[in-house]
């Protein structure tokens, strides 16, 4: 394959795909040779199985480490933007129009679940089988502690200055009583009571006098940090659950990062043109991974990352027309 550097391809091109996708039935019938449409996100199951979903209720599952794929019903046609597994059974996926499906057996069948809005959920995370929270456009922050029987909307009513509705693109659950949210303009939200109330943290990213910010696509939590990543190559951390921030520096300034994931001191992120970047210090310094040339033009809009017993970092990254890699020892095969 050749290989070269990716060129920049706009925001707009995640965006249009999450927040425009069509919501036609799809009648693309594929099998572990073909993978059709957009990707969004994606989750390491077990050491062996991993899944992948998209646009129109796209889902994909492997169970030989993404070697092979088989399309799954989802019983659902609109797009789904987020994915999660807390453990080898029971995983969780939303997306358009309040769109929040469940499965019960490592992502074989699914299952929809009431999510009480018909605002496009964007992100899912869920701590254990039990404790969950999903977020979207329209401030949408939802919680449940029964598995997702029942949500309950958890509202940011924070301060004077948050006018309007925001968009919040991702979530995390630290524990039971600490989350973070992070969405529009740099903004950040933490809570640390369950979601009864949260806070805004005050960090660099967001400009209180100009009302203006830098986006975060995601938030991830490892090891007892939390990683943020968003527009221009934006990554920060934070050590005490979210009160405060470091604003790191990738050593990239344009392409925008859709997605990061960290296991121990290994990180990646990726998202426009096709760029990704990876760290094997915690995010002190980062360094490009070259991409094939099909991807320069694709967007890469998710990530997660496991390890296996044999103590090597595994994962998958998914992203535009198909696109995914496979992650094994450190070292992204791609399709």
């Amino acid at each position: 394959m050749n290989f070269r550097t990716p060129p920049l391809v706009s925001t707009a091109a995640l965006l249009a795909a999450l927040l425009l996708t069509s919501i036609q039935p799809c009648t693309t019938r594929a099998d572990s040779a073909l993978i059709g449409g957009s990707l969004f996100a994606c989750a390491v199951i077990s050491e062996t199985a991993c899944i992948m979903v998209g646009d129109r209720g796209k889902v994909y599952l492997s169970t030989d480490v993404g070697k092979t794929w088989e399309e799954i019903e989802s019983n659902t046609r609109l797009a789904l933007a987020s994915v999660c597994f807390p453990d080898d059974r029971k995983g969780w996926a939303v997306g358009q129009l309040g769109t929040l499906i469940h499965s019960e057996d490592g992502g074989r069948s699914w299952i929809a679940q009431d999510s009480g809005t018909e605002a496009y959920l964007l992100g899912v995370d869920f701590l254990d089988a039990v404790n969950g929270i999903a977020v979207g456009r329209d401030t949408a922050v939802l919680t449940t502690s029964n598995g997702g029987r029942t949500w309950e909307p958890s509202p940011l009513k924070t301060t004077a200055e948050l006018f309007g509705d925001v968009t919040l693109f991702s979530a995390v659950m630290i524990d039971t009583q600490h989350f973070c949210a992070v969405g529009d303009m740099g903004r950040i939200f933490i809570t640390e009571d369950g979601g009864r109330n949260w806070s805004e943290t005050k960090t660099p990213l967001y400009d209180e006098m100009m009302m203006m910010g830098r986006v975060l696509y995601a938030v991830v939590y490892d090891s007892g940090t939390l990683y943020a990543a968003g527009i221009d190559s934006t990554f920060a951390f934070s050590k005490d659950s979210g009160r405060s921030w470091t604003v790191g520096d990738t050593g990239f300034q344009k392409p925008d990062l859709f997605c990061i994931d960290f296991v121990g001191p290994f990180g990646l992120a990726a998202g426009s043109g096709g760029h990704v970047i990876q760290t094997s210090d915690g995010g002190a310094t980062w360094r490009r991974i070259e991409v094939p040339k099909k991807i320069w033009r694709s967007f890469l809009s998710g990530t997660d990352l496991g390890r296996n017993d044999a103590g090597e970092v595994t994962g998958l990254l998914v992203g535009k027309n198909g696109t995914y890699g496979r992650v094994a020892d450190s070292v992204i095969h791609w399709k």
